[in-house]
């Protein structure tokens, strides 16, 4: 996990955006005059997948996704340098091999995003559901940023970075099997439309901080942790690590 505390980070704060990413979950977001924040994720696919048949024909392919999340969003789970903020509006396109040049729309009101800002890397994670060609999916996107790049956890504009197949992991996922991809080139960027004014800080808890490790101590991890085996809806979003 590139320093970060591997078991640490995936058994807690990333466990959180797996049953946080719930359609329609209220209290997400408070819209206000804050300026909305638009992440963008544009590129080509590698090929070959790192893993999975591919059954859509991603590999090779480019693509392109945009998340808008209001800058006053407040988190539905937060640590002392992560943030689960959810849902958001996702629209994008992709390629697929099995339908020639003619890009796929796609498109979800339930988007959620995880930010954590670490000392080695900063981390961006996007969860969606999405229908593509008939077919229902879960999307994970995570991307490895350089350290600073995030100034917070909270919903913030940051500068593009270029992804890479080093720092690029994408996986779609239906009910019995998933394939993850990486980027071959492209860009992710944090942007505020033109004229925008600087976004405004989400009223919370002032646990949350731009520093340090999430820390193993209750309630923090107890507390994230059995978020993970939820009774009820069905949620989207990153699967829990062995």
């Amino acid at each position: 996990m590139r320093n970060i505390g591997k078991r640490l980070f995936w058994g807690c704060a990333a466990s959180a955006i797996s049953c946080l990413a719930i359609t329609g979950a209220s209290g997400a977001t408070t819209p206000n005059a804050a300026p909305n924040v638009t992440f963008t994720a544009s590129g080509t696919f590698s090929n070959p997948p790192v893993s999975g048949s591919d059954t859509l024909r991603l590999a090779g392919e480019p693509f392109t996704i945009s998340i808008v999340a209001n800058a006053a969003s407040v988190p539905i789970q937060h640590g002392p340098n992560w943030a689960v903020m959810s849902p958001f509006k996702m629209t994008g396109q992709v390629h697929s091999g099995l339908l020639g040049p003619s890009p796929i729309n796609i498109a979800s009101g339930a988007a959620s995003i995880f930010q954590l800002v670490g000392p080695t890397s900063d981390v961006f994670t996007a969860a969606f559901p999405v229908t593509v060609v008939g077919i229902s999916l879960t999307i994970q996107a995570t991307i490895y940023l350089p350290p600073g790049t995030l100034s917070t956890p909270l919903i913030h504009p940051f500068a593009p970075v270029a992804l890479t197949p080093t720092n690029s992991t994408i996986t779609y996922s239906d009910s019995g099997a998933s394939t993850t991809l990486t980027v071959s080139t492209g860009t992710i960027v944090g942007a505020l439309p033109k004229g925008g004014g600087a976004p405004v800080a989400s009223a919370i808890s002032p646990a949350i901080s731009n520093s340090g490790e999430p820390q193993p101590s209750a309630p923090l991890y107890a507390d994230v942790v059995a978020l993970v085996r939820p009774a009820g809806p069905k949620f989207y979003g990153l699967a829990e690590a062995a």
